[in-house]
């Protein structure tokens, strides 16, 4: 029986990611701590990486109409301040 991969959980990956840089550069760790967690950010970064390819993946046959050609729909930013 296959086991199929947990659903990559972005944002709590970009988050802990974020909080292995900030110890990093606060400098207070010992060589052998800092390359843990520069190892453990490695892994993190390439969780990210895989998360936003299968992102993209989504998108784009999300995009497809029903001849499986690419849509392309312009961007409108509705959150704009123009006054």
């Amino acid at each position: 029986m296959a086991t199929r991969k947990k659903p990559l959980d972005f944002e709590a990956n970009l988050a802990q990611l974020e909080d292995i840089v900030e110890t990093l550069e606060d400098g207070n760790l010992s060589l052998e701590e800092s390359l843990k967690s520069f190892e453990l950010g490695i892994k993190i970064t390439r969780q990210c990486q895989e998360a936003l390819k299968q992102a993209e993946q989504r998108v784009l046959l999300l995009s497809q109409d029903a001849e499986g050609k690419i849509q392309e729909t312009p961007f409108v930013d509705t959150d704009t301040d123009d006054e």
